[in-house]
């Protein structure tokens, strides 16, 4: 009995030191906040900060744009050499001036302006980086009158350039984002589409040729857009370098044999338009 009574006391003293104990320190955390409750709230901040982020990565920025404009492009004569009437002639020579005609052998030796539209759609990963596909056509009708001898002939062409791209677009793309530049490596395919009639005081020379021709195509370049509200963007300018690396092909519907040895097209194109978010 002793023994417990012992015991007994024992543990009562620890219970009431443990108590005395415990009340300083509720007494101190009630002064002041411990350094665990200072950490749970530095990792809570920390935590709503890091949410808030994510919520503003997620949701700052425009995942979609369209956009759709005007596009002048500057087209390089494609043609490295052609064959007719059993000849290969470089186009801009003197021979081939007796060939083609003096007006229509410009065509082959100066660029040429082409008007049309330049469209695309880009679906951005984060902020600054979207895949982007692009869509663009270009056309060029012209009248060329030349003199071979007694005969005039007259030639009516009409040219046609569609660009199909795909590639990268780096852009801030923040939505509250005033000016945004860009940049974009776009690479696909370019077809090429000729038609021109040909008339002439002898019957036996009116005919039409044609010609088309599909190569690989790039464009690299970029612009900058200005924010004008939630949804819509003005694009100032754009401006690219289209390269279009041209296959050789035929020509066909002229009474002789008519084939074209290609070179790369060094094209630039310039444009403006809207984009749509």
């Amino acid at each position: 009995m002793n023994t417990k009574k012992q015991t007994f006391v024992v543990a009562l003293a620890t219970a009431t030191d443990l108590s005395k104990q415990y009340s300083r320190a509720e007494t101190s955390i009630n002064r002041r906040p411990s350094i665990i409750q200072k950490l749970m709230l530095s990792i809570l901040f920390i935590s709503l900060c890091a949410f808030q982020a994510s919520a503003q990565s997620s949701e700052d920025y425009n995942k979609v744009e369209f956009y759709g404009g005007f596009s002048h492009n500057r087209v390089q004569p494609n043609t490295e050499t052609f064959t007719a009437f059993g000849s290969t002639l470089a186009p801009c020579s003197s021979e081939a001036t007796e060939v083609l005609g003096e007006n229509y052998q410009t065509s082959f030796c100066q660029r040429r302006g082409f008007n049309g539209f330049d469209t695309s759609i880009t679906y951005n990963f984060n902020r600054y980086l979207g895949i982007k596909g692009n869509v663009t056509g270009h056309y060029k009708s012209d009248r060329f009158v030349d003199t071979f001898g007694p005969e005039t002939v007259t030639l009516n062409t009409r040219d046609r350039v569609h660009n199909f791209l795909v590639g990268v677009q780096v852009k801030d793309n923040h939505k509250a984002a005033r000016f945004k530049p860009f940049a974009h490596a776009l690479f696909g395919a370019a077809r090429y589409n000729f038609r021109g009639v040909n008339t002439s005081d002898n019957p036996d020379n009116n005919y039409t040729l044609r010609s088309n021709v599909t190569s690989f195509a790039m464009k690299l370049g970029g612009g900058i857009d200005v924010r004008v509200n939630r949804r819509i963007d003005i694009r100032l300018i754009g401006l690219d370098y289209n390269p279009v690396f041209t296959r050789d092909y035929d020509i066909t519907g002229a009474p002789y044999s008519l084939t074209q040895q290609s070179k790369t097209a060094h094209n630039f194109t310039i444009g403006f338009g809207i984009t749509f978010h």
